[in-house]
């Protein structure tokens, strides 16, 4: 069966992004007839309330679609392992893509996958995934006792195991991540009248440390909200990813110096 992969950003806990996408490209793509993988670059928001309905739901919608989704944890989301705890019969990790991803019975077509850094293989693409990030909104969150997780971004020892991967893996084709390093944020959308010396940059800092010389092809994130495709810098292309598009993975990773945003996309 032929074989389609995709990346796609924040979907936040909302199944319409992916619905768009299907209705409007099934028979053009041909996706009822191919195997249909979708990368998602965290804030997918299935983990997130791990209360009530509005995880099943939403879990339960979204599986109707033709796809595998491989998340990636980002900020507004449980790590997949405090889940599993709190229904071990219910989960199962499981080796794919060359490393181990984790599964709920209930929905197997949603994949998760490792809470620290990892190294997969996606469409024979080497990949480095480095999940996590901080939620600007945090203390608004807290104020008014909503959803937070204090483990949101990589702890010490998870950033030194990403140091360790990068040395003993290395070159990747590929490395996603939920935020960006510090050097790519986009300063133009940081929140108006958020004090930014209030916000961690931790993670954006790690990640700047492992991007100055990772041998790598492409890098793609997502937690910014908007698309955004950098200028190319030796052969390596970073993508900003939201969720109104949703790229081609092959066309992302074999794509030169002259082509756009446009000609990437689905």
């Amino acid at each position: 069966m032929d074989e389609k992969w995709f990346l796609l950003g924040d979907i936040h806990g909302s199944a319409e992004p992916v619905m768009d996408f299907y209705l409007k490209n099934k028979e053009r793509l041909n996706l009822d007839s191919s195997k249909n993988y979708m990368i998602l670059l965290g804030d997918v928001g299935a983990n997130f309330a791990l209360t009530g309905q509005r995880d099943p739901i939403f879990k339960t919608e979204i599986s109707k679609y033709p796809f595998t989704f491989i998340c990636l944890r980002g900020n507004h989301e449980a790590r997949v392992k405090m889940v599993m705890g709190k229904n071990p019969k219910g989960w199962e990790a499981i080796t794919k893509y060359d490393g181990v991803i984790f599964v709920e019975k209930e929905f197997p077509n949603i994949e998760y996958l490792d809470d620290g850094p990892a190294v997969y293989n996606f469409n024979g693409y080497k990949t480095l995934s480095l999940p996590g990030a901080y939620s600007v909104d945090k203390w608004y969150r807290l104020a008014r006792h909503w959803t937070w997780y204090e483990d949101e971004q990589l702890n010490e020892q998870e950033m030194e195991l990403g140091r360790k991967l990068c040395k003993a893996k290395s070159p990747f084709d590929l490395v996603i991540s939920h935020t960006c390093p510090f050097i790519y944020e986009p300063r133009d959308l940081f929140l108006a009248g958020l004090d930014q010396s209030t916000v961690d940059a931790t993670m954006e800092r790690y990640l700047g440390e492992i991007e100055f010389d990772l041998d790598y092809k492409r890098w793609a994130f997502g937690h910014f909200h908007a698309d955004r495709l950098y200028p190319w810098n030796d052969g390596k292309q970073m993508l900003m990813l939201f969720n109104e598009n949703v790229v081609d993975l092959d066309k992302f990773m074999n794509m030169t110096e002259k082509q756009s945003f446009d000609e990437i996309i689905a």
